[in-house]
């Protein structure tokens, strides 16, 4: 088996280096994939793609981060993430043509201002990222809810990244066995490598609706107040692909969610939302519906703020009683306008978090820690660190207690490394407990508490 076919076939990646050997007019960068990597494609530059290919308009996705932006006509990078630095091709080309740079090159996304604390600011930032395409003259009648994605402008750098890690690995099975390694030994290397790249292959991506109705300071929706109809499913679902997977904001709440939910029923495909589902709306029906559906991994809701505790565990208990054993998954918002020196704010998003986990356990959920950037400005912020590192990965999760976690790093470390220094993750948890002393009795048990003495059927059973 080669990587071509094990991603696209023959037939697409011959139309994939036609289109890489042709003149490289327009330019698309993911400049989260270029710095620090990322699970999901850009859904923008998809939509740009494929507007560009129903043109006729030849276009690549940039994947070197060695690049002259000079040789393509016109640049549209996007950023998700607010800690992703910008290619360093982009900053030169800036410096080099500083007041000309604005008519090739295009940026945008919520990396460019999700963090901005002034209001007015963010209004505006948002309202001119969320309309500049609709009005930029290089796109006329481009829509981004409408428009059908090219899924496939990934497909070199996923070979590319394959091929890598086949070598890498090739490599140590010669050194381990003296010999090379069989094809079906290479063939399961890259099997294996492809499942990294699931998201980019194997799902459909859009949304149905945009909006919600929370206002949380916290979210890039905080200026909203509607929930409103937007794409529909053949505007962006491609048959060929097993899967769906939709970004939508809020869409419990949405007015028409039955609608929506039933027609993604009726499709037969098996579908997930990836935003966490607004678990505060959950009753019989909705719960009922979903338990139904062909559903794709695992159910995701959010229990982002500690008082919400008590509705959170009413609905769990409809949700668990409709739905007991499928695997149930709930982001945990922390780190939050944390400052430098406020030492009592940081005990108590802590503390509250695993207060938060402690319920999630009781009814055999999983938790998955999701830090606001603001957790970095703590000195003591790499506690957060670790908890997700324990939290977000079920083998530790359900198995051991969030000391034991720490406790079997440093052993792990003194095991496999020359090095007996003290593991990060002990040194932040002796000087968080150094810290709060005065406090310990208070969080320890929360520290030492384990899934399997936690869980609690009674919860929801009968």
């Amino acid at each position: 088996m080669h990587v071509k076919d094990l991603l696209c076939g023959d037939s697409g990646l011959n139309k994939m280096k036609k289109r890489r050997i042709a003149s490289k007019c327009i330019g698309l960068v993911d400049a989260d994939l270029l710095d620090n990597g990322t699970r999901h494609p850009n859904l923008v530059l998809l939509k740009l793609a494929g507007y560009f290919r129903e043109h006729g308009i030849p276009y690549e996705l940039i994947i070197d981060t060695e690049v002259n932006l000079e040789c393509y006509k016109r640049v549209y990078l996007s950023r998700v993430f607010v800690f992703t630095k910008l290619p360093k091709f982009v900053t030169d080309f800036q410096m080099k043509h500083p007041k000309t740079w604005r008519s090739k090159l295009q940026m945008g996304g919520t990396g460019f201002y999700a963090t901005e604390e002034d209001r007015d600011k963010f209004d505006e930032m948002r309202r001119k990222d969320m309309t500049q395409l609709a009005m930029d003259p290089f796109l006329p009648g481009f829509s981004m809810a409408h428009q059908m994605p090219d899924y496939n402008i990934y497909i070199p750098y996923i070979e590319r990244e394959i091929e890598k890690k086949v070598n890498e690995e090739s490599k140590k099975l010669q050194k381990k066995n003296g010999t090379a390694p069989t094809p079906q030994e290479i063939d399961a290397i890259a099997v294996k490598c492809r499942k990294k790249y699931k998201d980019y292959l194997d799902y459909s991506i859009g949304f149905l609706t945009r909006g919600c109705i929370r206002q949380c300071s916290f979210c890039v929706n905080k200026g909203e107040r509607s929930i409103l109809p937007y794409s529909n499913l053949n505007d962006f679902v491609d048959d060929s692909r097993p899967f769906i997977y939709l970004w939508d904001d809020n869409f419990l709440c949405y007015k028409n969610w039955k609608a929506l939910l039933q027609e993604l029923i009726d499709r037969g495909k098996p579908f997930q939302f990836r935003q966490g589902l607004d678990e505060r709306v959950l009753d019989d029906e909705r719960a009922e519906m979903l338990c139904r559906a062909p559903y794709h991994g695992d159910f995701i809701f959010a229990f982002d703020q500690w008082k919400d505790c008590e509705v959170i565990k009413r609905k769990l208990k409809i949700w668990k009683r409709h739905c007991p054993t499928k695997t149930t998954k709930f982001y945990l918002f922390c780190g939050y306008e944390l400052t430098a020196d406020d030492d009592e704010k940081l005990f108590t998003d802590v503390y509250y978090l695993f207060c938060r986990i402690q319920i999630l356990m009781s009814f055999g959920c999983l938790g998955y820690v999701m830090r606001h950037a603001d957790y970095i400005k703590h000195r003591l912020g790499n506690i957060y660190t670790q908890v997700a590192r324990w939290c977000n990965q079920p083998q530790f999760y359900k198995k051991m207690s969030f000391e034991e976690f720490v406790l079997r790093n440093q052993s792990y470390q003194e095991e496999h490394s020359s090095s007996k220094k003290i593991c990060k993750s002990l040194v932040t948890y002796k000087e968080f407990k150094d810290t709060f002393a005065d406090k310990w009795e208070q969080i320890e048990p929360l520290f030492k508490m384990k899934y399997e003495s936690t869980i609690n059927p009674a919860n929801w059973e009968g």
